[in-house]
């Protein structure tokens, strides 16, 4: 609750703004953990701006400051770029890579359920679904770089079937890790909106990578602070500590999990109609979640204190 949040924007969308954006935190010394959710799906960034990010980065491990990367919210880039494709920065082998997952949390608090996010939605018309589990709505980014031979820290936890997915040397698979993604079983967040009648406060429920990668910062603040140290550069330890209690493995549903959603059709009030939508759970197509490292929720979703006190064991 006292922790500084220090927001660093950038002067436009460009990645070079986005690379100064952090180098601005970084030469200021302004954060121990820097978290973004942005990211150019399919790796497509010039040499040049690969090599900018990838000192930017190395500076960051050595002044022992963690970059945490969303893995992005378009499952495999198939329905969005027609092939197999990840995300970059978070494919980068000097940043953390976040994925996310769909989390049931009973009333009591209990979890109910965890698996990999991955959503298809089919709407309801003349009052029967069409076709489930219907189209692909979004889900967690990951898969196997184009572009970045595989680190050190990944030899022993990914399977070459993920690392030689494209064939050739062994390459940067992604995510490292996840958290909970799904809007469908997301967060609900209070905000100024804008209505017809004025500004005033609402609330909607979100989700995406944007919500699992600060999760995560917030778990590895609380990490430093329990161990009384900035742990930096994450994925050596991360990588250590996968396949221990630090880490719960996600694993594939035994049956079919779906949500049903109601929205306003107008998406302001009732006096437009009602929508509904079924909003099939885990359907993350050539991703698949599976027992050990997988290429939706990487080692897995962190394990509250226990994740906490093994990272700061692991100096």
């Amino acid at each position: 609750p006292r922790a500084r949040v220090v927001y660093a924007g950038a002067r436009d969308c460009s990645t070079t703004a986005l690379d100064e954006a952090i180098t601005t935190v970084l030469d200021g010394e302004l954060a121990q953990v820097i978290t973004n959710s942005w990211g150019s799906p399919g790796e497509t960034a010039g040499r040049a701006q690969l090599q900018a990010f990838a000192d930017t980065f190395l500076q960051a491990a050595i002044e022992g400051v963690a970059v945490i990367f969303a893995s992005g919210d378009n499952g495999d880039q198939v329905a969005r770029r027609g092939e197999r494709a990840v995300d970059f920065p978070s494919s980068a082998p000097w940043v953390t890579s976040v994925g996310g997952t769909s989390l049931g949390i009973g009333a009591d608090g209990e979890r109910i359920f965890e698996t990999g996010w991955g959503v298809d939605r089919t709407s309801l018309a003349g009052g029967a679904w069409p076709a489930l589990p219907g189209t692909f709505l979004y889900g967690s980014g990951g898969g196997t770089s184009r572009v970045f031979e595989q680190p050190g820290y990944q030899s022993r936890a990914v399977p070459d079937s993920l690392s030689r997915h494209l064939g050739g040397a062994r390459a940067r698979t992604v995510p490292d890790l996840a958290m909970v993604g799904d809007p469908n079983t997301g967060i609900i967040v209070g905000v100024s909106q804008t209505f017809p009648d004025g500004v005033r406060y609402g609330e909607y429920r979100i989700g995406g990578t944007s919500l699992a990668a600060p999760l995560v910062a917030a778990m590895v603040l609380l990490a430093d602070q329990h161990a009384g140290m900035h742990h930096g550069f994450l994925n050596p330890a991360l990588y250590r500590l996968g396949g221990t209690q630090a880490f719960r493995d996600v694993v594939a549903p035994e049956a079919t999990l779906a949500a049903v959603r109601v929205d306003y059709a107008n998406r302001l009030d009732p006096s437009g109609g009602l929508v509904y939508s079924l909003r099939t759970l885990g359907q993350t197509h050539s991703l698949h979640t599976t027992p050990g490292y997988d290429d939706v929720t990487g080692l897995g979703t962190p394990r509250g204190m226990a994740f906490i006190e093994a990272l700061g064991r692991d100096r």
